[in-house]
């Protein structure tokens, strides 16, 4: 007979509820450990260890440990302990309706609230649940989640969605705030990163760029958040079309005197 288990640790709840499920599942498939180790090729070490309560299990292990994929009450169960163990969850501010977001940074935070209300999958288990890396390159999810960037595209930001779990409406209008705050940018300097304000003033004639490169550098957004740049060619177009100059608030187009 098998040494008996010791009393499933509690001082992280969430970590606490998820083992106790775990020892339930085990107890009713009567399988012991080296059984269930035996059948799904990792260590009966490792599977008495994610029932423990002392940590939070791999989502690889968790499977194994229920016997194939997760459902239910377990996968909620792995959330809530995997949120209590990170600690970001209770910093962040649960997003507003989606269209009282009104700013990249808001919307930023909104992505990051539900990778880590999903428990933060691995960025690779992330990718795979969004279509594949056509859709969700690692690079781009590792962005994302660490707010340095918002989705690339619509698709992109809804395929990240939809890989949390976040309800098809609620994807949706997500997806539609994304369109809001990329399509139309508030202020076309600040829609430029540094590398867009260098290509777009260095196409310009010398005297364009003369006058207006360092003050594009100076304006261009220092947030890492990047913003679509289909208003590249407008501004350009705009900029040519009449002399500006530059002041405490940026550039500004210079009227000329009546005669």
């Amino acid at each position: 007979m098998g040494r008996r288990e010791l009393p499933v640790d509690y001082t992280v709840r969430a970590r606490g509820e998820l083992a106790a499920a775990l020892r339930q599942l085990r107890a009713q498939s009567g399988l012991t450990y080296d059984e269930l180790a035996a059948r799904t090729g990792l260590s009966a070490a490792t599977l008495k260890r994610a029932s423990s309560g002392r940590t939070v299990p791999s989502w690889t292990t968790l499977t194994a440990a229920c016997g194939g994929e997760p459902q239910g009450g377990i996968v909620e169960l792995w959330r809530s302990a995997r949120a209590a163990e990170r600690g970001r969850l209770k910093n962040l501010r649960r997003p507003p309706a989606p269209e009282l977001i009104t700013t990249a940074g808001q919307l930023s935070e909104a992505l990051e609230y539900f990778y880590e209300k999903a428990g933060a999958p691995s960025l690779r288990r992330l990718q795979a649940r969004a279509g594949g890396a056509h859709l969700l390159p690692v690079s781009s999810a590792a962005r994302i989640v660490a707010r340095q960037a918002l989705p690339a595209s619509r698709q992109q930001c809804a395929a990240f969605l939809s890989a949390l779990d976040v309800v098809p409406g609620v994807v949706r209008r997500l997806a539609d705030t994304y369109d809001r705050l990329t399509a139309h940018p508030t202020d076309p300097w600040r829609a430029l990163s540094d590398l867009e304000a260098v290509r777009l003033f260095a196409a310009g004639t010398s005297d364009i760029r003369d006058r207006h490169l360092g003050a594009a550098l100076r304006m261009a957004d220092p947030s890492p958040i990047p913003r679509a740049s289909r208003g590249a060619e407008e501004i350009l177009r705009q900029l040519t079309a009449e002399p500006m100059r530059v002041g405490r608030d940026g550039p500004r187009k210079s009227h000329s005197r009546a005669a």
